[in-house]
């Protein structure tokens, strides 16, 4: 499957017991053939990614995260002769993790990048609100050529291509399909209904898989398609 593709970006801030991500999960995701992974409210649940983050240099943290320790907050790449700015930014809406809202924070990124000949800038807009997604989207589709939400777990219905710019509110989760985004049923049920102390417990079974896929012009430079992509596990 890898193959098919010329460039591979995954969300792995859930990829640790479902918070945060250790060395080991990076190396693991890369060896699967992603390219590179974005993060998101999460990125400092493990603390040992601060002893790790000069290792990992495929990993791109949201740049107002308000516990942001590196300035992997973008990566420029180099994808068949285009040259693609992959950004990470956090939503300002129901995200206590955020010291900005996300509008400034792209403008600081442009700014930042302005003299770096980027061709059009990727961004993993990690947020609850659709709207504000929808918002960001439309102030900034003459440069972010590519919004993809994320956070959320549930894959959104509203992929389409907003003039030259490839936009979805979240490209959905990869993980256990009977659960409640990812966690265990019973156990949320007991915390959140029964008020029981409990733990924090990944949901097993069967997956689903969730992304999007999306088609450049390689002469224009620009996208021309997205797709969602929706694997559900088969019923027995």
């Amino acid at each position: 499957m890898t193959d098919v593709y010329d460039l591979i970006i995954a969300n792995a801030e859930n990829s640790a017991h479902g918070k945060g991500i250790t060395l080991k999960i990076y190396r693991q995701l890369l060896s699967c053939g992603i390219d590179y992974l974005t993060m998101g409210n999460h990125t400092y649940s493990k603390q040992m990614i601060n002893d790790h983050m000069d290792e990992m240099d495929r990993l791109i943290v949201p740049y107002n995260h308000e516990k942001r320790t590196t300035d992997n907050y973008y990566k420029i790449i180099d994808c068949n002769g285009i040259r693609i700015c992959l950004c990470n930014i956090l939503g300002f809406a129901f995200m206590t993790e955020s010291n900005l809202e996300p509008y400034p924070a792209f403008e600081k990124i442009l700014e930042e990048t302005k003299d770096k000949n980027i061709d059009f800038y990727m961004v993993d807009l990690h947020g609850e609100a659709t709207s504000e997604k929808r918002l960001f989207l439309e102030y900034f589709k003459k440069k972010a050529k590519i919004v993809i939400g994320t956070h959320t777990h549930v894959q959104t219905a509203d992929a389409d291509m907003i003039g030259d710019c490839a936009f979805i509110s979240d490209a959905g989760m990869c993980g256990t399909y009977y659960s409640i985004i990812g966690r265990d049923i019973q156990e949320t049920i007991d915390a959140y209904i029964c008020k029981q102390p409990t733990g924090y417990s990944i949901a097993e079974g069967p997956a689903i898989f969730c992304a999007v896929a999306i088609d450049v012009d390689e002469t224009e430079k620009i996208p021309v398609s997205i797709e969602r992509i929706r694997i559900k596990p088969k019923e027995n």
